[in-house]
Protein backbone atom coordinates (compact mmCIF):
# COMPACT_ATOMS: atom_id res chain seq x y z
CA UNK A 1 0.00 0.00 0.00
CA UNK A 2 1.00 3.69 -0.90
CA UNK A 3 2.12 5.92 1.85
CA UNK A 4 -0.89 8.79 2.71
CA UNK A 5 1.29 10.72 4.60
CA UNK A 6 4.63 11.33 6.01
CA UNK A 7 6.63 9.12 8.54
CA UNK A 8 6.48 10.08 12.34
CA UNK A 9 10.28 10.31 12.13
CA UNK A 10 9.50 13.47 10.10
CA UNK A 11 8.24 15.20 12.39
CA UNK A 12 8.52 13.85 16.01
CA UNK A 13 11.52 15.32 18.50
CA UNK A 14 14.65 14.00 18.68
CA UNK A 15 14.02 12.92 22.27
CA UNK A 16 11.59 10.92 20.84
CA UNK A 17 12.09 10.11 17.20
CA UNK A 18 14.46 11.80 14.66
CA UNK A 19 14.04 15.08 13.20
CA UNK A 20 12.49 15.85 9.68
CA UNK A 21 16.41 16.37 8.88
CA UNK A 22 17.66 13.46 9.88
CA UNK A 23 14.75 11.39 8.40
CA UNK A 24 15.40 12.49 5.01
CA UNK A 25 19.46 12.17 5.34
CA UNK A 26 18.16 8.60 6.64
CA UNK A 27 15.81 8.19 3.65
CA UNK A 28 18.50 9.67 1.30
CA UNK A 29 21.31 7.11 2.84
CA UNK A 30 18.85 4.43 2.05
CA UNK A 31 18.12 5.21 -0.78
CA UNK A 32 21.50 5.57 -1.60
CA UNK A 33 22.20 1.61 -0.03
CA UNK A 34 19.47 0.47 -2.16
CA UNK A 35 21.19 1.97 -5.39
CA UNK A 36 24.74 0.81 -4.41
CA UNK A 37 23.27 -2.89 -3.69
CA UNK A 38 21.18 -2.81 -7.07
CA UNK A 39 24.59 -1.58 -8.97
CA UNK A 40 26.30 -4.46 -7.48
CA UNK A 41 23.75 -6.78 -8.48
CA UNK A 42 23.53 -5.10 -11.49
CA UNK A 43 27.65 -5.60 -11.70
CA UNK A 44 27.84 -8.97 -10.68
CA UNK A 45 25.00 -10.27 -13.46
CA UNK A 46 27.69 -11.98 -15.69
CA UNK A 47 29.20 -13.71 -12.63
CA UNK A 48 25.76 -14.64 -11.63
CA UNK A 49 25.31 -16.43 -14.91
CA UNK A 50 28.83 -18.19 -14.97
CA UNK A 51 28.25 -19.31 -11.79
CA UNK A 52 24.54 -20.83 -12.81
CA UNK A 53 26.15 -22.46 -15.26
CA UNK A 54 28.84 -23.83 -13.35
CA UNK A 55 26.22 -25.01 -10.73
CA UNK A 56 24.13 -26.55 -13.82
CA UNK A 57 27.63 -28.54 -14.95
CA UNK A 58 28.02 -29.49 -11.30
CA UNK A 59 24.48 -30.56 -11.32
CA UNK A 60 24.59 -32.87 -14.41
CA UNK A 61 28.38 -34.20 -13.61
CA UNK A 62 27.00 -35.38 -10.01
CA UNK A 63 23.68 -36.78 -11.42
CA UNK A 64 24.76 -40.18 -11.44
CA UNK A 65 26.07 -40.24 -8.06
CA UNK A 66 22.60 -38.67 -6.62
CA UNK A 67 20.53 -41.54 -8.37
CA UNK A 68 23.57 -43.88 -7.15
CA UNK A 69 22.65 -42.01 -3.44
CA UNK A 70 19.35 -42.62 -3.80
CA UNK A 71 19.70 -46.49 -4.57
CA UNK A 72 21.90 -47.06 -1.84
CA UNK A 73 19.45 -44.96 0.33
CA UNK A 74 16.88 -47.71 -0.55
CA UNK A 75 18.96 -50.61 -0.17
CA UNK A 76 20.38 -49.65 2.76
CA UNK A 77 17.08 -49.77 5.32
CA UNK A 78 14.57 -52.25 5.48
CA UNK A 79 11.63 -51.85 3.41
CA UNK A 80 9.93 -51.35 6.53
CA UNK A 81 11.74 -49.01 7.82
CA UNK A 82 11.52 -46.89 4.69
CA UNK A 83 7.62 -47.11 4.65
CA UNK A 84 7.69 -46.02 8.39
CA UNK A 85 9.76 -43.13 7.32
CA UNK A 86 7.53 -42.31 4.35
CA UNK A 87 4.34 -42.38 6.41
CA UNK A 88 5.76 -39.96 9.41
CA UNK A 89 7.30 -37.70 7.04
CA UNK A 90 3.89 -37.40 4.50
CA UNK A 91 2.32 -36.79 7.84
CA UNK A 92 4.49 -34.22 9.59
CA UNK A 93 4.42 -32.41 6.54
CA UNK A 94 1.03 -32.16 6.98
CA UNK A 95 0.66 -31.02 10.24
CA UNK A 96 3.55 -28.40 9.91
CA UNK A 97 1.14 -27.17 6.78
CA UNK A 98 -1.78 -27.54 9.39
CA UNK A 99 0.28 -25.57 12.13
CA UNK A 100 1.42 -23.46 10.04
CA UNK A 101 -2.26 -22.53 8.93
CA UNK A 102 -3.66 -22.16 12.48
CA UNK A 103 -0.99 -20.01 13.85
CA UNK A 104 -1.37 -17.70 11.19
CA UNK A 105 -4.91 -17.70 11.60
CA UNK A 106 -4.98 -17.18 14.86
CA UNK A 107 -2.39 -14.33 14.69
CA UNK A 108 -4.25 -12.26 11.99
CA UNK A 109 -7.11 -12.88 14.21
CA UNK A 110 -5.31 -11.18 17.44
CA UNK A 111 -3.78 -8.28 15.00
CA UNK A 112 -7.29 -7.64 14.38
CA UNK A 113 -8.41 -7.09 17.28
CA UNK A 114 -5.81 -5.21 17.75
CA UNK A 115 -6.46 -3.05 15.33
CA UNK A 116 -10.34 -2.60 16.46
CA UNK A 117 -8.82 -1.50 19.94
CA UNK A 118 -6.39 1.16 18.24
CA UNK A 119 -8.78 2.11 15.67
CA UNK A 120 -11.18 2.97 18.79
CA UNK A 121 -8.79 4.51 20.88
CA UNK A 122 -7.81 6.84 17.82
CA UNK A 123 -11.70 7.73 17.19
CA UNK A 124 -12.02 7.61 21.22
CA UNK A 125 -10.65 8.86 24.58
CA UNK A 126 -7.03 9.46 22.23
CA UNK A 127 -8.45 12.86 21.33
CA UNK A 128 -9.30 13.33 25.02
CA UNK A 129 -7.66 16.87 25.83
CA UNK A 130 -7.39 15.91 29.29
CA UNK A 131 -5.04 12.60 28.28
CA UNK A 132 -2.74 13.67 30.10
CA UNK A 133 -3.45 15.54 33.30
CA UNK A 134 -4.01 13.85 36.23
CA UNK A 135 -7.44 12.86 35.99
CA UNK A 136 -7.27 9.17 36.46
CA UNK A 137 -10.58 8.64 34.34
CA UNK A 138 -8.98 9.71 31.14
CA UNK A 139 -5.76 7.61 31.78
CA UNK A 140 -5.27 5.04 28.35
CA UNK A 141 -5.38 1.53 29.55
CA UNK A 142 -1.91 -0.09 30.58
CA UNK A 143 -1.09 -1.27 27.66
CA UNK A 144 -1.42 1.58 25.21
CA UNK A 145 1.34 4.21 25.06
CA UNK A 146 0.00 7.84 23.05
CA UNK A 147 2.32 10.42 21.58
CA UNK A 148 0.95 13.83 20.87
CA UNK A 149 2.88 16.23 18.61
CA UNK A 150 1.22 19.77 18.47
CA UNK A 151 2.05 22.11 15.66
CA UNK A 152 4.14 24.50 18.10
CA UNK A 153 6.24 20.87 18.83
CA UNK A 154 6.01 20.14 21.72
CA UNK A 155 5.56 16.45 22.13
CA UNK A 156 4.06 14.78 24.61
CA UNK A 157 3.82 11.03 25.45
CA UNK A 158 2.21 8.61 28.13
CA UNK A 159 3.31 5.33 28.34
CA UNK A 160 2.83 3.17 31.60
CA UNK A 161 5.05 0.32 30.01
CA UNK A 162 9.21 -0.52 30.33
CA UNK A 163 9.69 0.05 27.08
CA UNK A 164 8.67 2.80 24.03
CA UNK A 165 7.70 1.71 20.82
CA UNK A 166 9.73 2.91 17.63
CA UNK A 167 7.25 4.97 15.62
CA UNK A 168 9.48 6.87 13.32
CA UNK A 169 8.70 4.52 10.46
CA UNK A 170 4.84 5.10 10.79
CA UNK A 171 3.33 6.45 8.06
CA UNK A 172 0.56 8.85 9.04
CA UNK A 173 -2.68 7.95 7.87
CA UNK A 174 -1.90 4.25 6.92
CA UNK A 175 -3.46 0.68 8.13
CA UNK A 176 -1.42 -0.50 11.91
CA UNK A 177 1.62 -2.03 11.62
CA UNK A 178 3.82 -3.76 13.72
CA UNK A 179 7.28 -1.84 15.22
CA UNK A 180 9.79 -2.80 17.29
CA UNK A 181 11.10 -1.27 20.56
CA UNK A 182 13.48 2.15 21.26
CA UNK A 183 15.53 0.31 23.71
CA UNK A 184 14.97 -3.13 21.41
CA UNK A 185 18.49 -4.84 23.01
CA UNK A 186 16.72 -4.60 26.42
CA UNK A 187 13.64 -5.01 26.29
CA UNK A 188 12.51 -7.10 22.79
CA UNK A 189 8.71 -6.17 23.41
CA UNK A 190 6.78 -5.53 20.16
CA UNK A 191 4.14 -2.66 19.07
CA UNK A 192 1.13 -2.27 16.91
CA UNK A 193 0.81 1.56 16.28
CA UNK A 194 -1.30 4.07 14.05
CA UNK A 195 -0.79 7.45 13.49
CA UNK A 196 -3.50 10.72 12.48
CA UNK A 197 -3.25 14.11 12.08
CA UNK A 198 -6.27 16.32 13.00
CA UNK A 199 -6.09 20.02 13.81
CA UNK A 200 -2.52 20.37 12.83
CA UNK A 201 -1.61 17.71 15.87
CA UNK A 202 -0.30 14.16 14.74
CA UNK A 203 -1.53 11.40 17.05
CA UNK A 204 0.22 8.53 17.54
CA UNK A 205 -1.35 5.31 19.25
CA UNK A 206 0.40 2.31 19.78
CA UNK A 207 -0.47 -0.95 21.84
CA UNK A 208 1.81 -3.32 23.75
CA UNK A 209 1.91 -6.90 22.25
CA UNK A 210 3.56 -8.73 24.89
CA UNK A 211 -0.04 -10.60 25.75
CA UNK A 212 -0.38 -11.52 21.72
CA UNK A 213 2.87 -12.66 21.26
CA UNK A 214 2.23 -14.86 24.29
CA UNK A 215 -0.83 -16.80 23.12
CA UNK A 216 0.83 -17.11 19.91
CA UNK A 217 4.21 -18.77 21.29
CA UNK A 218 1.87 -20.58 23.54
CA UNK A 219 -0.32 -21.51 20.49
CA UNK A 220 3.15 -22.72 18.60
CA UNK A 221 4.32 -24.45 21.51
CA UNK A 222 1.27 -26.70 21.80
CA UNK A 223 1.27 -27.31 18.58
CA UNK A 224 4.75 -28.64 18.27
CA UNK A 225 3.72 -30.85 21.67
CA UNK A 226 0.98 -32.17 19.64
CA UNK A 227 2.42 -33.19 16.21
CA UNK A 228 5.51 -34.97 18.49
CA UNK A 229 3.17 -36.99 20.27
CA UNK A 230 1.27 -37.72 17.18
CA UNK A 231 4.10 -38.19 14.71
CA UNK A 232 5.31 -40.71 17.98
CA UNK A 233 1.20 -42.33 17.58
CA UNK A 234 1.61 -42.49 14.08
CA UNK A 235 5.02 -43.96 13.82
CA UNK A 236 3.84 -46.83 16.23
CA UNK A 237 0.87 -47.66 14.45
CA UNK A 238 2.63 -47.76 11.06
CA UNK A 239 5.69 -50.12 12.51
CA UNK A 240 3.03 -52.33 13.97
CA UNK A 241 0.32 -52.46 10.99
CA UNK A 242 3.59 -52.93 8.80
CA UNK A 243 5.12 -54.83 10.43
CA UNK A 244 1.68 -57.00 10.65
CA UNK A 245 0.86 -56.69 6.97
CA UNK A 246 4.67 -57.45 5.58
CA UNK A 247 4.52 -60.91 8.34
CA UNK A 248 3.69 -63.20 5.21
CA UNK A 249 6.87 -61.79 3.56
CA UNK A 250 8.93 -63.18 6.40
CA UNK A 251 7.64 -66.22 6.02
CA UNK A 252 8.23 -66.08 1.97
CA UNK A 253 11.62 -65.61 3.11
CA UNK A 254 12.73 -68.66 5.28
CA UNK A 255 10.64 -70.88 2.77
CA UNK A 256 13.18 -69.90 0.34
CA UNK A 257 15.56 -70.45 2.38
CA UNK A 258 14.39 -73.96 3.40
CA UNK A 259 13.77 -75.22 -0.75
CA UNK A 260 17.36 -73.43 -1.31
CA UNK A 261 18.94 -76.24 1.73
CA UNK A 262 17.27 -78.82 -1.07
CA UNK A 263 13.71 -79.26 0.45
CA UNK A 264 11.88 -78.73 -2.84
CA UNK A 265 8.62 -79.91 -1.69
CA UNK A 266 7.89 -77.10 0.67
CA UNK A 267 5.52 -74.82 -0.53
CA UNK A 268 4.81 -70.77 0.59
CA UNK A 269 1.52 -70.81 2.70
CA UNK A 270 -1.25 -69.16 0.76
CA UNK A 271 -3.41 -66.03 2.01
CA UNK A 272 -6.45 -64.71 -0.09
CA UNK A 273 -6.01 -63.66 -3.64
CA UNK A 274 -7.25 -60.02 -3.32
CA UNK A 275 -3.98 -59.06 -1.66
CA UNK A 276 -0.56 -58.68 -3.02
CA UNK A 277 0.36 -60.99 -0.38
CA UNK A 278 -1.27 -63.81 -1.62
CA UNK A 279 -0.89 -63.17 -5.35
CA UNK A 280 3.02 -63.48 -4.61
CA UNK A 281 2.43 -66.19 -2.59
CA UNK A 282 -0.16 -68.11 -5.11
CA UNK A 283 2.40 -66.81 -8.24
CA UNK A 284 5.96 -68.47 -6.04
CA UNK A 285 3.67 -71.35 -5.61
CA UNK A 286 3.21 -71.72 -9.60
CA UNK A 287 6.99 -71.25 -10.07
CA UNK A 288 8.03 -74.00 -7.13
CA UNK A 289 5.85 -76.96 -8.90
CA UNK A 290 7.30 -75.86 -12.23
CA UNK A 291 10.57 -75.61 -10.87
CA UNK A 292 10.05 -79.11 -9.12
CA UNK A 293 8.90 -80.46 -12.03
CA UNK A 294 11.58 -79.29 -14.26
CA UNK A 295 13.83 -80.69 -11.46
CA UNK A 296 12.75 -83.88 -11.06
CA UNK A 297 12.49 -84.30 -15.19
CA UNK A 298 16.28 -83.64 -15.39
CA UNK A 299 16.66 -86.12 -12.55
CA UNK A 300 14.45 -88.75 -14.57
CA UNK A 301 16.28 -87.81 -18.30
CA UNK A 302 19.86 -88.42 -16.24
CA UNK A 303 18.64 -91.62 -14.80
CA UNK A 304 17.32 -92.56 -18.42
CA UNK A 305 20.86 -91.52 -19.89
CA UNK A 306 23.21 -93.35 -17.62
CA UNK A 307 20.60 -95.85 -17.92
CA UNK A 308 20.79 -96.05 -21.88
CA UNK A 309 24.81 -95.79 -21.60
CA UNK A 310 24.83 -98.77 -19.42
CA UNK A 311 22.41 -100.68 -21.52
CA UNK A 312 24.22 -99.55 -24.84
CA UNK A 313 27.65 -100.44 -23.50
CA UNK A 314 26.07 -103.79 -22.41
CA UNK A 315 24.00 -104.83 -26.12
CA UNK A 316 27.64 -103.92 -27.39
CA UNK A 317 29.69 -105.93 -24.81
CA UNK A 318 27.60 -108.97 -25.87
CA UNK A 319 28.44 -109.45 -29.39
CA UNK A 320 31.65 -108.68 -28.93
CA UNK A 321 31.88 -110.71 -25.96
CA UNK A 322 31.03 -113.53 -28.27
CA UNK A 323 33.96 -112.41 -31.65
CA UNK A 324 36.35 -112.38 -28.88
CA UNK A 325 35.62 -115.91 -28.08
CA UNK A 326 35.27 -117.48 -30.96
CA UNK A 327 38.55 -115.88 -31.95
CA UNK A 328 40.40 -117.12 -29.54
CA UNK A 329 38.88 -120.61 -29.87
CA UNK A 330 39.87 -120.93 -32.85
CA UNK A 331 43.49 -119.29 -32.14
CA UNK A 332 43.76 -121.69 -29.42
CA UNK A 333 43.07 -124.82 -31.42
CA UNK A 334 40.24 -126.05 -29.73
CA UNK A 335 38.15 -126.10 -32.55
CA UNK A 336 39.42 -126.58 -36.45
CA UNK A 337 35.72 -125.86 -38.11
CA UNK A 338 36.77 -122.72 -39.74
CA UNK A 339 33.20 -122.30 -41.52
CA UNK A 340 31.35 -122.64 -37.78
CA UNK A 341 33.58 -119.93 -36.44
CA UNK A 342 33.11 -116.86 -39.19
CA UNK A 343 29.51 -117.61 -38.93
CA UNK A 344 29.54 -116.39 -35.53
CA UNK A 345 31.97 -113.95 -36.31
CA UNK A 346 29.28 -113.15 -39.30
CA UNK A 347 26.36 -113.50 -36.80
CA UNK A 348 27.40 -111.52 -33.38
CA UNK A 349 29.05 -108.67 -36.28
CA UNK A 350 25.18 -108.45 -37.59
CA UNK A 351 24.16 -107.79 -34.75
CA UNK A 352 26.61 -105.24 -33.73
CA UNK A 353 26.00 -103.12 -36.60
CA UNK A 354 22.03 -103.92 -36.55
CA UNK A 355 22.58 -102.23 -32.90
CA UNK A 356 24.83 -99.11 -34.41
CA UNK A 357 22.40 -98.44 -36.72
CA UNK A 358 19.36 -98.25 -34.03
CA UNK A 359 21.28 -96.04 -31.70
CA UNK A 360 22.25 -93.94 -35.06
CA UNK A 361 18.40 -93.73 -35.63
CA UNK A 362 17.45 -93.05 -32.25
CA UNK A 363 19.70 -89.86 -32.18
CA UNK A 364 18.36 -88.51 -35.15
CA UNK A 365 14.79 -89.47 -34.09
CA UNK A 366 15.95 -87.02 -30.96
CA UNK A 367 18.23 -84.62 -32.51
CA UNK A 368 17.88 -83.89 -36.05
CA UNK A 369 15.36 -81.35 -37.69
CA UNK A 370 12.15 -82.68 -39.50
CA UNK A 371 11.55 -82.22 -42.99
CA UNK A 372 7.87 -81.21 -42.68
CA UNK A 373 5.94 -81.50 -45.33
CA UNK A 374 2.01 -82.04 -46.27
CA UNK A 375 1.83 -85.83 -46.78
CA UNK A 376 -0.48 -88.72 -47.83
CA UNK A 377 -0.66 -90.95 -44.16
CA UNK A 378 -2.59 -93.70 -46.96
CA UNK A 379 0.64 -93.30 -49.22
CA UNK A 380 3.04 -94.00 -46.50
CA UNK A 381 1.13 -96.85 -44.79
CA UNK A 382 1.27 -98.62 -48.53
CA UNK A 383 5.16 -98.46 -48.89
CA UNK A 384 5.82 -99.59 -45.29
CA UNK A 385 3.18 -102.36 -45.74
CA UNK A 386 4.83 -103.04 -49.01
CA UNK A 387 8.51 -102.73 -47.67
CA UNK A 388 7.89 -104.80 -44.75
CA UNK A 389 6.08 -107.83 -47.22
CA UNK A 390 9.33 -107.92 -49.53
CA UNK A 391 11.31 -108.20 -45.96
CA UNK A 392 8.83 -111.40 -44.62
CA UNK A 393 7.23 -113.28 -48.20
CA UNK A 394 4.46 -114.95 -47.31
CA UNK A 395 3.25 -112.86 -44.46
CA UNK A 396 -0.22 -111.19 -44.42
CA UNK A 397 0.04 -107.43 -43.98
CA UNK A 398 -2.94 -105.34 -45.85
CA UNK A 399 -3.89 -101.89 -45.47
CA UNK A 400 -7.67 -100.82 -44.56
CA UNK A 401 -8.51 -96.57 -44.73
CA UNK A 402 -11.42 -95.78 -42.90
CA UNK A 403 -10.96 -92.27 -44.07
CA UNK A 404 -13.84 -90.44 -45.98
CA UNK A 405 -11.36 -87.84 -47.44
CA UNK A 406 -7.45 -88.26 -47.76
CA UNK A 407 -6.07 -88.63 -43.97
CA UNK A 408 -3.26 -85.67 -44.51
CA UNK A 409 -0.72 -84.34 -41.88
CA UNK A 410 2.06 -81.90 -41.94
CA UNK A 411 5.14 -84.55 -41.28
CA UNK A 412 8.39 -86.18 -42.61
CA UNK A 413 7.65 -88.73 -44.53
CA UNK A 414 10.41 -90.79 -44.29
CA UNK A 415 10.15 -90.46 -40.50
CA UNK A 416 6.56 -91.63 -40.59
CA UNK A 417 7.77 -94.32 -42.91
CA UNK A 418 10.58 -95.70 -40.85
CA UNK A 419 7.05 -95.47 -37.84
CA UNK A 420 5.09 -97.42 -39.29
CA UNK A 421 7.83 -100.10 -41.47
CA UNK A 422 8.99 -100.67 -37.16
CA UNK A 423 5.38 -101.26 -35.90
CA UNK A 424 4.62 -104.13 -38.73
CA UNK A 425 8.01 -105.39 -38.28
CA UNK A 426 7.59 -105.36 -34.60
CA UNK A 427 4.21 -107.07 -35.21
CA UNK A 428 5.63 -109.65 -37.65
CA UNK A 429 8.72 -110.94 -35.27
CA UNK A 430 6.46 -110.74 -32.28
CA UNK A 431 3.30 -111.56 -32.77
CA UNK A 432 3.61 -115.36 -33.68
CA UNK A 433 4.47 -116.73 -37.51
CA UNK A 434 0.68 -117.11 -37.97
CA UNK A 435 -0.15 -113.98 -37.11
CA UNK A 436 -1.88 -111.57 -39.92
CA UNK A 437 -0.78 -107.68 -39.58
CA UNK A 438 -3.66 -105.24 -40.77
CA UNK A 439 -2.64 -100.93 -40.75
CA UNK A 440 -5.64 -99.28 -40.14
CA UNK A 441 -6.22 -95.53 -41.00
CA UNK A 442 -9.02 -93.63 -39.53
CA UNK A 443 -10.06 -89.85 -37.97
CA UNK A 444 -11.41 -87.80 -35.36
CA UNK A 445 -12.12 -84.79 -34.85
CA UNK A 446 -8.47 -83.29 -34.42
CA UNK A 447 -6.52 -86.05 -35.31
CA UNK A 448 -5.85 -89.20 -38.09
CA UNK A 449 -5.30 -92.29 -36.15
CA UNK A 450 -3.12 -95.37 -37.49
CA UNK A 451 -3.57 -98.92 -35.97
CA UNK A 452 -1.12 -101.21 -36.29
CA UNK A 453 -3.08 -104.47 -35.04
CA UNK A 454 -2.02 -108.46 -34.70
CA UNK A 455 -3.81 -111.47 -33.49
CA UNK A 456 -1.04 -113.15 -32.62
CA UNK A 457 0.41 -113.99 -29.05
CA UNK A 458 -0.10 -110.81 -27.33
CA UNK A 459 1.65 -109.17 -23.78
CA UNK A 460 0.60 -109.07 -20.62
CA UNK A 461 0.38 -105.45 -19.12
CA UNK A 462 2.91 -105.20 -17.19
CA UNK A 463 5.46 -105.67 -20.61
CA UNK A 464 2.50 -102.98 -22.53
CA UNK A 465 3.32 -100.60 -19.35
CA UNK A 466 7.34 -100.82 -20.54
CA UNK A 467 7.34 -101.50 -24.33
CA UNK A 468 8.55 -98.09 -25.39
CA UNK A 469 11.50 -97.91 -23.14
CA UNK A 470 14.75 -98.28 -24.74
CA UNK A 471 16.17 -101.85 -25.03
CA UNK A 472 13.66 -103.52 -22.81
CA UNK A 473 13.07 -106.87 -23.34
CA UNK A 474 10.44 -110.20 -22.37
CA UNK A 475 12.41 -112.76 -21.78
CA UNK A 476 9.88 -115.73 -23.21
CA UNK A 477 8.95 -113.42 -26.56
CA UNK A 478 11.93 -110.66 -27.02
CA UNK A 479 14.99 -112.21 -27.01
CA UNK A 480 18.48 -111.44 -28.92
CA UNK A 481 17.56 -114.77 -30.42
CA UNK A 482 14.80 -112.47 -32.79
CA UNK A 483 17.27 -110.02 -33.68
CA UNK A 484 15.81 -106.96 -32.32
CA UNK A 485 18.07 -104.71 -30.46
CA UNK A 486 15.10 -103.18 -28.47
CA UNK A 487 15.34 -99.85 -29.58
CA UNK A 488 12.90 -99.58 -32.54
CA UNK A 489 9.89 -98.75 -30.38
CA UNK A 490 11.39 -95.91 -28.61
CA UNK A 491 12.93 -94.81 -31.74
CA UNK A 492 9.07 -94.71 -32.88
CA UNK A 493 7.78 -92.85 -29.84
CA UNK A 494 10.77 -90.56 -30.47
CA UNK A 495 9.75 -89.71 -33.75
CA UNK A 496 5.49 -89.61 -33.18
CA UNK A 497 6.03 -87.21 -30.02
CA UNK A 498 8.33 -84.31 -32.13
CA UNK A 499 5.26 -84.56 -34.65
CA UNK A 500 3.24 -83.54 -31.65
CA UNK A 501 1.63 -86.65 -32.03
CA UNK A 502 1.12 -89.73 -29.37
CA UNK A 503 1.57 -93.95 -29.88
CA UNK A 504 0.18 -96.45 -27.63
CA UNK A 505 -0.59 -99.63 -27.03
CA UNK A 506 -3.32 -102.33 -26.15
CA UNK A 507 -2.45 -105.91 -25.65
CA UNK A 508 -3.96 -109.22 -24.25
CA UNK A 509 -2.02 -112.16 -24.20
CA UNK A 510 -3.25 -114.69 -26.80
CA UNK A 511 -5.89 -111.78 -28.41
CA UNK A 512 -2.77 -110.08 -30.44
CA UNK A 513 -1.84 -106.12 -29.73
CA UNK A 514 -2.51 -102.86 -31.15
CA UNK A 515 -0.22 -99.84 -31.20
CA UNK A 516 -2.33 -96.56 -32.42
CA UNK A 517 -0.06 -93.58 -33.42
CA UNK A 518 -2.22 -90.09 -33.23
CA UNK A 519 -1.01 -87.31 -35.10
CA UNK A 520 -2.54 -83.86 -35.55
CA UNK A 521 -4.27 -83.67 -38.61
CA UNK A 522 -3.49 -80.71 -41.50
CA UNK A 523 -5.78 -80.43 -44.47
CA UNK A 524 -8.78 -82.60 -45.60
CA UNK A 525 -9.49 -83.48 -48.71
CA UNK A 526 -13.09 -84.34 -49.92
CA UNK A 527 -12.51 -86.16 -52.93
CA UNK A 528 -10.52 -89.89 -52.70
CA UNK A 529 -10.72 -92.38 -55.30
CA UNK A 530 -11.78 -95.29 -52.89
CA UNK A 531 -11.86 -96.86 -49.36
CA UNK A 532 -11.80 -99.88 -48.04
CA UNK A 533 -9.23 -102.32 -48.22
CA UNK A 534 -5.28 -102.08 -49.99
CA UNK A 535 -3.30 -104.86 -50.45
Amino acid sequence: MDPEGPTIGAVIAPAHAVTGDDAHDDGEESFADAASVGGDAASGAPDGERQGKQARRRTRRNGNSHRSGARRFQVDFPLRTLLVMLIVTVAGFGLMVSSVAVYSIMRDVSYERVDDDLRGAMSGWAQNSDLFSANAAARPPSDFCVIKVFPDGTVQVFNDRGSTPEVKDLVIGSQPQNVGSVDDALNNSQWRGMATEGDATITVVAKNLDRENNVLRGLAFIQAFISIVVLAIIAVMATTLIRRALRPLSVVERTAAQIAKGDVDKRVPEWPLNTEVGQLSAALNVMLSRLQESIVEAQSKEQQMRRFVGDASHELRTPLTSLRGYTELYRSGATKDIDLVLNKVEDESHRMSLLVEDLLALTRAEGSRLDMRTIDVLEVALAAASTARAAHPGRTVEVVNKVSSLPVIKGDAERLHQVLLNLIVNALRHGGEEATIKVQLRRDSKDVLIDVADNGKGMPPDVAAHIFERFYREDTSRTRGTGGSGLGLAIVKSIVEQHDGSVTVSSAVGEGSTFTVRIPRFEEYEEHPSTGEHS
